[in-house]
């Protein structure tokens, strides 16, 4: 199947993160259909959040259309239909929680329903090969990693399994892109694939600066904001290093053994954890957002975002 045939796509799950892909996908001129395992009024919630998105990017002027047509676009869905209304889509994006066993019972669901079109797993740490293990027709299942907000954040890792076929991929990767993200795709597969493992790197040490009392957390994001982070937006990590010039990286390169190298979080992070402050979601984590209800500060937070969307946007393929 060539990404020119799809006009129908499904997306499982209706959470964070189905919403932000129902919403690119919708944006796209996709018929979308958006499953979630709740009742109807919880999906009706769902809905709702992503048309409150769309109004957030019509004021950013980030659409091409006008909400409503937009939003007439996703179709929400129980996840008991699943087997009927999968057979009407060329293409499914299953966006599940990661859990290997209920990933593989959906993807079953899938395979019975209909055997001629494209089937994803929104995936940051699970492999292909596991979950089509079983699978009569695992040479059209590909890996897709979208990151948080879904429908904000342009990049989408693209992975795949030994079985996958190169017409599967290649439609996967020309889908996401017509959809307005910008993909790369992993040559083999290495855990955490990418960004996690660059994210983490940088997060290690991180913690390890705060840990020491080296500096503050708000001081560390100050930092990455105002350095780095400022820089990679439109320069990247290589493009970085050809402007600062190869014999310098080789000289600073000394700091390499100075770094930290821990293979768990940091005790103070367990501590947190337990006492309940998990960030956003609990109105506390290194900050304090007790003031304000959970959408108000994931409100805020896109905002700083979508100026920096349409920036990328004007500069795509630089």
């Amino acid at each position: 199947m060539k990404a020119e045939n799809i006009k129908t796509v499904a997306v499982i799950g209706a959470g964070t993160m189905g919403q932000g892909l129902a919403q690119s996908f919708a944006q796209a001129g996709y018929t979308t259909y958006m499953f979630g395992n709740v009742d109807k009024e919880k999906l009706a919630g769902h809905v709702a959040q992503v048309e409150a998105n769309l109004k957030l990017f019509r004021e950013y002027d980030l659409l091409k259309e006008d909400v409503k047509t937009i939003r007439s676009r996703i179709i929400p869905v129980l996840s008991k239909d699943i087997p009927e209304v999968a057979k009407k889509c060329e293409f499914i994006i299953e966006s599940a929680p990661e859990v290997l066993d209920l990933k593989k019972q959906i993807f079953s669901q899938l395979e019975a329903a209909r055997e001629d079109n494209i089937l994803a797993s929104n995936t940051g740490s699970l492999t292909i090969p596991s979950i089509v293990e079983g699978m009569r027709t695992p040479e059209r299942v590909a890996g897709v990693h979208y990151f948080n907000p879904a429908h904000i954040m342009p990049l989408v890792e693209i992975h795949y399994g030994p079985k996958t076929t190169q017409e599967t991929i290649a439609t996967t990767q020309a889908l996401i892109e017509q959809t307005g993200k910008k993909s790369i795709l992993l040559k083999k597969f290495i855990p955490g694939f990418v960004v996690n493992r660059l994210q983490a790197a940088l997060g290690r040490e991180a913690l390890y600066l705060v840990k020491e009392g080296v500096v503050s957390p708000e001081d560390i994001d100050t930092a990455t904001k105002g350095s780095y982070g400022f820089r990679w937006s439109n320069i990247g990590v290589f493009e970085g290093y050809d402007m600062i010039g190869l014999d310098v990286l080789i000289r600073v390169g000394s700091i390499f053994k100075l770094l930290d190298n821990s293979t768990d979080n940091p005790k103070f992070m367990y501590d947190m954890v337990e006492k309940g402050d998990l960030g956003i979601k609990s109105g506390k984590g290194f900050y304090d957002y007790s003031n304000k209800s959970k959408a108000e500060v994931l409100d805020e937070l896109n905002k700083r975002l979508l100026p920096q969307l349409g920036l990328f946007n004007s500069r795509r393929g630089k």
